[in-house]
Formats: structure tokens, sequence, C-alpha cells
């Protein structure tokens, strides 16, 4: 039997903007702008998204998809979903998690803007997009979805220190007991070095082939430079390949804004990937 489903439940402005928000939150927002707003954002934009395609794809669960997106979403924010996720990320080909935040939950006043999206479409034109096929926007918004929260890597580019960088990774044909050993030859020594959490472990089982390590550098001075509280990770890919990611560090000036933060992260990447790659060609 053919299943009637309504198009415009995706193919709609405040759908497509919504969704558009989400992927640049996750994606970029996040990373620049680490703020109350950016934290909230994914899950603001998520709370209209997934009514609507879940009434997309179950069409019979129009009057019922507001308050199970609510249900859904209160599960997904609570502990009670840690069992679920872990099975889950075992088979996954795109690993998923979440933070436990329960004042994510205030976004649930805003579910009255999808019953009214849901309930009203066919006769709101002036918000629809023609000539569109759904699929479109079903597939894109699906990875989307799975991709919110931050991704795996961030439990091994996280930096406690007020500048922080990423994505910041270059690879090296070493081992990281070669990349240590060369390091050290050229006076470059990690004072703390410790092996991913147990607890990180468990969430995400993969990790365990990478073997990732976390290192420590309180002091080091590059050319009239001095830089502390350097934070690294590692993470091997194979026997004699690495990749080495620079998570961030603590830095004396002002970086309280985008501008100064972007342009601090940009001049230490540099004097510090310059500094380490020449020690390890040596």
């Amino acid at each position: 039997m053919k299943v009637n489903r309504n198009k415009y439940l995706l193919l709609n402005y405040i759908f497509l903007v919504c969704l558009l928000t989400l992927f640049l939150n996750d994606h970029f927002f996040k990373h620049e702008f680490s703020n109350f707003l950016t934290g909230k954002l994914s899950d603001i934009t998520g709370i209209i998204i997934l009514p609507l395609l879940l009434t997309y794809i179950f069409p019979k669960l129009k009057t019922h998809s507001v308050w199970m997106s609510a249900v859904l979403f209160i599960f997904w924010k609570s502990g009670y979903s840690e069992g679920a996720i872990s099975l889950y990320n075992q088979y996954a080909l795109i690993p998923i998690t979440r933070v436990i935040d329960y004042s994510d939950l205030f976004v649930l006043l805003l579910l009255p803007i999808p019953y009214y999206i849901v309930q009203k479409i066919e006769g709101w034109r002036s918000i629809k997009i023609m000539r569109l096929h759904p699929l479109f926007v079903f597939i894109p918004s699906l990875f989307t979805l799975m991709a919110t929260s931050p991704p795996p890597s961030f439990s091994y580019t996280v930096s406690r220190g007020n500048l922080q960088c990423g994505k910041c990774s270059f690879r090296v044909d070493y081992s990281q007991e070669e990349i240590v050993q060369k390091l050290k030859k050229n006076d470059i020594v990690f004072d703390t070095i410790f092996p991913i959490s147990e607890k990180v472990l468990n969430k995400y089982p993969f990790f365990r082939k990478d073997d990732i390590h976390f290192y420590k550098i309180r002091r080091l001075i590059i050319d009239q430079d001095t830089l502390r509280n350097l934070d690294f990770a590692m993470r091997s890919i194979d026997d004699n390949k690495t990749i080495f990611y620079f998570n961030g560090m603590q830095v004396n000036k002002d970086v309280s804004s985008y501008k100064l933060m972007r342009k601090a992260r940009k001049y230490y990447r540099k004097i510090i990937f310059t500094e380490l790659k020449s020690s390890l060609k040596n």
C-alpha cells in the first residue's frame, strides 16, 4: 500500500533554515564560538525539526509526533539513554554522543512551532519550496541529526587552556614512542603522559585500537616565546603512523573575542607545528 507522505513537511523554509543552522552549529559555531548560545542552538533547532521529520516518515503520527518528540528528547537527555547509545556505537558507522544537561529541556517550550506547521502546512503556501525532491533534504537531515552534539573526537581534542585548537593536527610516520624519543633529543620533553580514560573507552570501544594518549608540556621556549601548559594528544593509526594533535594552551594575551582567538590560534599553531616538525626531522 502506498504511503501518502507530505513532502512539504521537509520542503519548507523553516525546516531548511533550522537544518542548516543545526549543521553549522555542530560543525563550525561550537568550535569557533564556544558560548551559551552555541551550546543551546542545536537543541533549539533540533526540537523543531524532529516532529516534522517524524510526521514525514510516519504520516499516521500526525496527531502524536509532537508529544512523542518530547518523550524522545527527554529520554535522549537523560542517563537512561546511555545503554542504548553504547550499544548503537558498537556497530554504527557514525558514532553518536550527547551531554546530559537537563537545562536543555527548556526547548520543549518551542514544540508549538512544529505543531502549528504540521497542522497548517497544507494551506501555508508561502513557506513551501517547490520543484525539489524531498530526498535531497531527508537524507542530509538524518546525517545531521545523528552527528549532533560533540563528536567522539571531542574526547581527545579538548584542552583546559584558554586558547583551544580542536582541529589542529598533522600526521607523522613514526610511532608514539619514537616521537617522544625524537622530541626528547631536541630538548622537548613531555611533563605528563597518560592514556585516554577507561570511561571514554567504554563509551567508544573502537578507540581501543587507536592507542590514544594525552601529553602535556608545562613550559616550552620557541625563539622568544615562552609557551605554558600545552596540551597534546596522539592517536596511532598504524604501527608506524600517528596523528599528532595540538589541543590548546594557556596564554596571557587577550583572546576574549573571536577575532583575537582566531589570530592567536593561527600564530601559535604555526610556530608550534614548525618547531615540532623540525625536531622530528632531526
